[in-house]
């Protein structure tokens, strides 16, 4: 049983890192829209185009590991695939995720006294409109 729930926690861990990861790559994309061709510059043959996290992680592992042209090639083709499933992936759970903390903040919500409900709504709202800045999507 211990063993299960080991498995079970760094599947869960791994799911966490893959959707803080997918999360990051977007809120960096947005801010610093992507441009030029896949991963290096080298045309990746597949059309796609990396996000900023993956295009400094292709250039990290291509400095540290001394990779050829044809690694890169393929870096950059293994790169976008899983940035596209992690795309895919985020875009499904993401109604979920959002779900889920709401439905926290609202259990919060219920334990607080009046004012306390407001300071924290006050907070809720900063927390958005910081959200929203950070994304690019503030009309202000």
């Amino acid at each position: 049983m211990r063993r299960s729930s080991a498995i079970a926690g760094v599947v869960a861990l791994f799911l966490v890192g893959v959707l803080v990861g997918a999360l990051g790559d977007e809120l960096v994309s947005r801010r610093h829209p992507r441009g030029g061709p896949v991963g290096l510059g080298a045309p990746g043959g597949h059309g796609g185009h990396l996000g900023a996290g993956h295009r400094m992680m292709a250039a990290e592992l291509t400095r540290r590991l001394d990779l050829t042209a044809d690694q890169q090639r393929q870096l950059d083709a293994i790169l976008a695939d899983t940035h596209r499933e992690t795309q895919a992936l985020w875009r499904e759970v993401r109604p979920r995720v959002v779900a889920v903390i709401e439905q926290g903040q609202n259990r919060i919500a219920q334990i607080l006294t009046p004012r306390q409900r407001q300071e924290f709504e006050a907070f809720r709202r900063e927390r958005a409109e910081h959200l929203q800045h950070m994304l690019g999507t503030n009309p202000h």
